[in-house]
């Protein structure tokens, strides 16, 4: 378990690294010189709140889906499309990125290209994608993700499918009603990691308002057995405490015991703590990105240096910007399990064309389950025999 917590804290803090040059950069993404402003993007843009955390979950379901090498399939999804930055990243550390995108691949010209096409990669975009590992939920609105991950694991028997949700989403209807559905589900073998931040995009949540007792009372209460983990600074320890609650909340799920795991966190932990007096961390301050201007604000610039610095790149990557000791083991290590595709149409079956657009789908889709056309309405009273 040492090992193991040694490769999950060197592969969060690659997936936190690149996600930060995604966010600030557009050259010297290795620090390999001192920072300075034309090395910084001139609008930074994207989500920072969601990523330590969210990287946090990803690393050990990748490691986990690796340890058990195909015995169980371990899906994991996420919830919050605005943790894009983290897909991203995580698929780059990992060289899923580099695969189906060249120009992007696990080094240092890799980086830069994609720092710099962020927020706007093409074909990608900063959201959630359907293209990368941990993708294939691709909700329009908040909350959806729970209900959906019940319904593809009981579309994928021999998977266990791991949406990662916040406690924003727990307050949607329709994840509320997912987790009390859940008990009629027979075969859905869905593992939750529930990132307890403490916030919602607007304001304080509710969940982040209870204390670890009231929590796993609320779990308990509508079915289901919270195993939680606080993580304050992302340390080993940490993270062979996750560790340990992973495989444990996974085991339970296999065997049919509704377990969730919670990780309970800081706001944009290892982020900036402050700035111009005001505090940021554990604030809603840290949704987005809070250094707005490090190009043309030199205590900005200085922030923004210190917290690259924080994950240490030097450990992490070579000259050349591929990953090194601990990470390129946990990168070897790495198994992003996905859902079955669907398959293809059985001999019987009607053949569907395929549609030339959105448009015509949607326009074929409604002709094909409209409603009887109304009758004539009768007006006038009828006569009786």
């Amino acid at each position: 378990m040492e090992n193991d917590a040694v490769l999950a804290e060197a592969l969060w803090r690659a997936i936190c690294y690149a996600s930060v040059c995604q966010l600030h950069l557009r050259d010297n993404v290795l620090l390999s010189q001192p920072l300075t402003a034309e090395h910084v993007k001139e609008r930074p843009s994207g989500h920072w709140g969601t990523v330590p955390g969210t990287a946090f979950a990803l690393t050990h379901l990748a490691l986990a889906a690796g340890a058990l090498d195909g015995e169980v399939g371990l899906v994991p999804l996420l919830g919050a499309g605005h943790a894009g930055v983290v897909q991203l990243s995580a698929s780059w550390v990992t060289g899923e990125l580099g695969r189906l995108r060249p120009e992007f691949g696990p080094d240092a010209g890799g980086l830069r290209r994609l720092s710099r096409a962020f927020p706007n990669v093409e074909g990608m975009g900063a959201e959630v994608t359907p293209a990368l590992p941990a993708g294939a939920f691709l909700g329009g609105r908040l909350g959806g993700c729970l209900p959906f991950a019940q319904g593809a694991a009981l579309d994928a028997p021999g998977r266990v499918v791991v949406p990662v949700i916040g406690d924003g989403e727990c307050e949607t209807a329709t994840t509320a009603s997912a987790w009390l559905a859940h008990g009629d589900l027979t075969g859905a073998a869905v593992l939750p990691v529930v990132h307890v931040n403490g916030f919602r995009m607007g304001g304080p949540s509710l969940l982040g308002r209870l204390d670890d007792v009231r929590l796993r009372a609320y779990f308990a209460g509508i079915g289901w057995r919270a195993v939680i983990v606080h993580v304050t600074a992302g340390s080993q320890a940490e993270h062979a405490a996750f560790h340990a609650a992973l495989w444990d909340a996974l085991e339970a799920t296999v065997a049919g015991r509704p377990t969730a795991l919670v990780l309970r966190c800081v706001k944009g932990w290892t982020g900036p703590v402050a700035l111009g007096g005001q505090t940021l961390i554990g604030t809603a301050a840290l949704h987005k990105t809070p250094l707005t201007n490090p190009r043309a604000d030199a205590q900005q610039l200085s922030q923004l240096d210190d917290w690259l610095a924080s994950y240490r790149p030097s450990q992490l990557f070579d000259t050349r910007g591929r990953s090194r000791g601990p990470l390129a083991e946990a990168v070897a290590r790495v198994r992003w399990c996905a859902l079955p595709r669907a398959g293809s149409a059985t001999p019987d079956a009607p053949r569907v064309p395929k549609a030339a657009s959105f448009t015509s789908a949607v326009t074929g889709t409604v002709r094909t389950r409209r409603l009887p056309s109304p009758q004539p309405r009768r007006t006038g009273l009828q006569s009786s025999s």
